[in-house]
This record gives structure tokens, sequence and C-alpha cells, in this order.
């Protein structure tokens, strides 16, 4: 375990305990006050896309259960600025949703109505964003000959639930697979569809097909939905139901999970007090990460597993005052590279939403950045940008929100997928009281995780 994650859970234990030397009996009841200890069937960790359909949808199915969040809401990369002025919303993280009956049920249940997403209708200008000069970009929307080869693979779609041998295809970088396949003409849309997955080319293909699937082909074709008015009223609606049996602003830190089925035990520490939740099982929906996983007294096996992830750094904001032309959708691409795919650290998009004025930035990078940083940058390129429309470069952008969708995309590469990764993945499934949603086991779209986590349930409930 990393010396300072180690300390600084000794010194939280600490802090939860009346007595130093009564961390050693953390888990006992007697320590903490009455209300502070919680007993649910099911404790679920993590309050985004997954793991709020997860409670709700165990609660529906008659589980006791109990949510830790840490953050101070519900959503994960669900994000919504209200203008304070005029009360007008702006989604700036999950735009849409793939129209499957496990949304329009999930949907339908919280009674938040689901209208088509249409999105807001724009000029595309490309520009290489690190000069501020026009790129001719001529990328096809015809992806039958993708859609032909993705639907070679069909367990892709809602697992990873890999045949081995696992098909050579899939583990060849994704540049060579454009190359035979001559989907070259699809190359730049492939990557704009797939934002938030960094170095897209040298990716192995099975990674890019997980994270361009059928949900963004339909979306072309106006296959999409989202919540009205907007999709963060999902979890205003899913805050409502769940009320007390969400603990925000909270994180695990130590955990008691034996091999046998006798439940498990967690110390969660919360803005008002640490809390004891003793579960019949485990639900984990946060990134499964070493480092976000430590509290979770993990077994070599877990560890050795968890330690192998690689991800990307992603940001979105909204941005103000730019100087830049209403209509807009600018796009970052590069003259001189296959497909146009520019490189990053870079913003993929600077796209006026649904208020003029206000643009929306999607940031993406092959490792985290702090925020200063990537505020400088994008009043950078927003500067360039200026030049190019020839607009106002007198003004000042203002950041209206930031968000970091850091850590996204867990993946790992070829020589791993090949020797098991994900068949021991899998095989954790109820190892030790605890199971796994979420994007990483799943995909990075929230139908799919819904509708994985919705596969999920009754055999957790079943244990």
């Amino acid at each position: 375990m990393n010396l300072l994650i180690a300390f600084s859970l000794y010194m939280s234990l600490a802090h939860c305990t009346s007595q130093p030397e009564q961390v050693k009996d953390t888990f006992e009841p007697s320590h903490y006050n009455r209300e502070d200890v919680i007993t649910r069937d099911i404790v679920v960790i993590g309050g985004g896309a997954s793991g709020t359909y997860a409670a709700i949808n165990l609660r529906r199915l008659g589980q006791r259960v109990v949510l830790v969040e840490k953050e101070a809401l519900l959503g994960g990369h669900t994000r919504t600025y209200t203008n304070p002025a005029t009360g007008n919303t702006i989604d700036y993280g999950a735009q849409a949703f793939w129209n499957t009956s496990v949304t329009r049920d999930y949907l339908a249940y919280l009674d938040v109505p689901v209208t088509q997403y249409t999105g807001v209708q724009l000029t595309d200008m490309y520009a290489d964003f690190q000069t501020g000069e026009q790129v001719i970009v001529h990328s096809s929307r015809d992806f039958t000959a993708y859609i032909e080869q993705l639907r070679k693979y069909p367990y892709l779609k809602y697992s990873w639930d890999l045949p081995y041998p696992v098909p050579p295809d899939l583990l060849s970088p994704f540049s060579e697979f454009v190359a035979k396949y001559n989907l070259n003409d699809i190359g730049y849309n492939i990557y704009y569809g797939s934002q938030g997955l960094s170095n897209i080319l040298d990716q192995p293909t099975v990674n890019v097909f997980k994270e361009f699937h059928e949900s963004l082909t339909d979306a072309v074709k106006g296959g999409n939905v989202k919540g009205h008015p907007n999709n963060g009223e999902i979890y205003t609606k899913a805050l409502a139901y769940l009320g007390k049996d969400i603990l925000f602003s909270s994180r695990v830190i130590a955990a008691y999970r034996p091999e046998s089925s006798t439940g498990v035990k967690l110390v969660v520490q919360t803005p008002s007090a640490c809390k004891l939740i003793l579960a019949s099982k485990l639900l984990v929906s946060i990134p499964p990460l070493l480092d976000n996983m430590e509290p979770f007294d993990l077994t070599k096996r877990e560890s050795n597993l968890f330690s192998r992830w690689e991800y990307s750094a992603y940001y979105v904001m909204l941005v103000s005052n730019t100087g830049l032309p209403s209509g807009y959708r600018f796009r970052n691409a590069n003259a001189w590279t296959t497909s146009n795919i520019p490189e990053l650290p870079a913003p993929y998009q600077v796209t006026e939403t649904n208020v003029p004025g206000i643009f929306r930035v999607w940031y993406g990078s092959p490792y985290p950045l702090e925020e200063a940083v990537v505020k400088a940058d994008v009043t950078s390129i927003i500067r360039r940008l200026q030049s190019l429309m020839h607009a106002n470069a007198t003004t000042v952008p203002r950041f209206l929100a930031f968000n970091s969708h850091t850590p996204f995309e867990l993946v790992v590469q070829s020589e791993e997928i090949s020797k098991y990764f994900y068949r021991d993945l899998n095989a954790l499934q109820g190892y030790r009281n605890t199971w796994y949603t979420g994007a990483a086991v799943s995909s990075y779209n929230s139908a799919t995780v819904w509708n994985f986590t919705a596969a999920l349930l009754p055999s957790v409930i079943a244990a």
C-alpha cells in the first residue's frame, strides 16, 4: 500500500474512535453511537450513473440499501448548469442516452419525461487548435463498414466476456485496423465520437469498439434521447427517492470483507461523524483503481488486477464571454495526421450550447492536468479561434462551470487483454461478498451501464 495513503487511512481511523488503541477494534458496533451504525442488505459505493441506478433498482427489488458518494451530489458525468439570472439550464456533461427499453423504464420510474435528443443546429468549423488555422476535413458519417466489423463481436455490446484466444483484430492497434478495413474516411468521426479515450490510433481496437459502439452510430441517425427539462432531472428525482439512504461527501476508510458469507463491514467518514455500515453485500461502482480501492482491505489477487489499469484525463466546462460568433461548433483537427486526428492534451471541441454565447468545451489528455493548466490552455485556444474568425479579441473568457471526469476510460493494453485480464476481473464478481458495476466493467455509456447493472442485480440479491 502507498505509505501516504496508509498513513492517511490510519489517521482517519484514529479520528473515528475515542481512543487510538481502539483502531484495531474499529469494526465493533459498540464503539459507535447507535445512530452511527447502519445495517443494510447492500451497500453501494459511488453515486454516478451505475451506482445510482443500482441503488434505486435494488430498492425496487425489495432490498434495503445505503449509497456512499464522495461528492455532494449524484450524477457522476452528468452535469447541469443553471443560469442564476434566467434559470435556463445547460447539460455540459452527459448529453444523451441510448434509446433502450432499460433507459425508458428507468426514466419512467423516476417520472422524468423523455424527449428525442436533437442537439443544437450549428455550423462546423474545423481548426488546428495549436495554430489557429482552418483545416479542411472530409470525414464520412457512413459507418456501415465499421458496424459490420463491430457486429462480429456481439459479446462486446454490454460486457467484457471475451473469448480466448482473443481475436487478433481486437488486439491490433486501431491504426492498423483502420488501414486493414479501409476506414480512414470515418476515422476522424470515430475519434470525435470517442471523446475521453486518449491516443485512439494507438489503442487496441477492442478499446475503441467499447467506446465507439452502436449507441453512438445510432446517435448520428437521431436514435438517442434525453431527460426533460435536462439530464440533471434524473438525479434530482433519484435524490428525492433515495433520501437519507445517501451519505454525501463521504468516503470509505476501512473495510472488513471476509471470504465467508458473513457480510461486510465498512467504516465511512462523513461530514458529521464516522459511520459503521453492516451489510450482507457490497456493490462497487467507482473506478476500481488501486488508489480508490486501497481502503477495501484488498487481497493480492485484487491488488494485482487493480494495479494494471491505465486511464485518460477528461475535463468538461462552460465558457462565456468568448468573443466568438454565435452558431458555431469548433472542432480540433490536424491537417498533417492520419484522419486529421489531433494530438492531446487539447480540447476536442468548443461548441455553442442551447444558450447563445455560452460554449461547451470538452478537453482530453493522456495524463491528469491541474485545473489552472487546462483553463489557461482553453483561454489561449479561444484567442486563436478569435483571430481565425476575425472576432472580438478584447473580451476575457469567463469559466462558468468546470468539472473533471478523471479518471476516465480505464483500459489495459493488448498484452494484458490476451493474458486473461478481463476473465480474471469478471471472476471477482461475488468474491468476498463484493460485486462490481460501472464503466470499467461494462462501457463508458450510461445506457449500457444501466443494462449491465440490471442484468447483474438479480445475481447479487440471490447470492
